[in-house]
């Protein structure tokens, strides 16, 4: 059964006290080219932000709380693995760091004449039979390309720092190990402070992927970016008038 009007409004006004307004998440990937992309990064950081607020106002514990953090975790390393697969498979698709990161070495069979054959044989004195193969560079396949390995392709181009690399891991770490056999086996806990966690790095995450990304001139920043917009604070004009837009 649904809250009540008036209930579901108290609650609804509670969370956006306590949150940025839509401008603030609209400009939070400001770097990102692909604008489908940049939607739906915003809509998960924003979803994030409200299922967190809100859990927090009801003061869940125990078994809720963990929930709260399991649910967290999976929002923020979806974020984290999004934006790290876009910039690099896109803006940086031809460095050579993003080149091995995505191909491989194939030793691909080939022919060679008997008497070749014979030469070999007779000089090496094989144990087994003759192969010969020639090197051939394949590409891998996107999504069997670990996490791990774009994280450190992106630390080894300048996107992101040893720090916030390992952060990053950690966090998608936790969202692999959400399966209680996982849990068990691997000892993981989810408490509030992997919560925090995942939410507090993803400023410095994205700042310093913007700033790389200005400095090789593969993005520039847009000159709209108010004050208020970066530090996610409404003016009082507009918390006035989402107030009024509700009555």
């Amino acid at each position: 059964m649904a809250f009540k009007k008036r209930t579901r409004q108290t609650i609804a006004d509670y969370v956006d006290r306590h949150l940025p307004h839509d401008s603030f998440y609209k400009s939070y990937f400001w770097f990102i080219s692909d604008v489908a992309l940049k939607s739906r990064l915003e809509d998960e950081f924003r979803a994030a932000r409200y299922i967190y607020k809100l859990l927090e106002g009801l003061q869940v514990n125990n078994g809720m709380l963990v929930a709260q953090c399991k649910v967290q975790i999976l929002l923020y390393a979806s974020i984290y693995e999004a934006v790290l697969h876009h910039i690099l498979l896109n803006d940086y698709a031809t460095s050579p760091e993003v080149i091995s990161l995505t191909n491989y070495e194939h030793k691909k069979p080939i022919n060679i004449s008997s008497n070749l054959r014979a030469k070999i044989q007779s000089q090496y004195t094989p144990q087994g039979t003759i192969q010969v193969f020639e090197n051939e560079t394949r590409q891998i396949d996107e999504r069997k390309i670990v996490f791990e390995d774009k994280a450190e392709t992106a630390r080894k181009i300048g996107l992101i720092n040893q720090e916030i690399k390992d952060v990053v891991c950690d966090v998608y770490s936790m969202r692999n190990a959400i399966h209680l056999h996982a849990e068990l086996r691997r000892g993981v806990t989810y408490d509030l402070n992997a919560a925090k966690k995942a939410y507090w790095h993803l400023q410095g995450f994205t700042r310093q992927i913007g700033k790389k990304l200005e400095e090789d001139g593969k993005a520039v920043r847009p000159t709209s970016l108010s004050t208020s917009q970066q530090n996610g604070k409404d003016s009082w004009f507009q918390r006035l008038v989402r107030y009024v837009s509700r009555r």
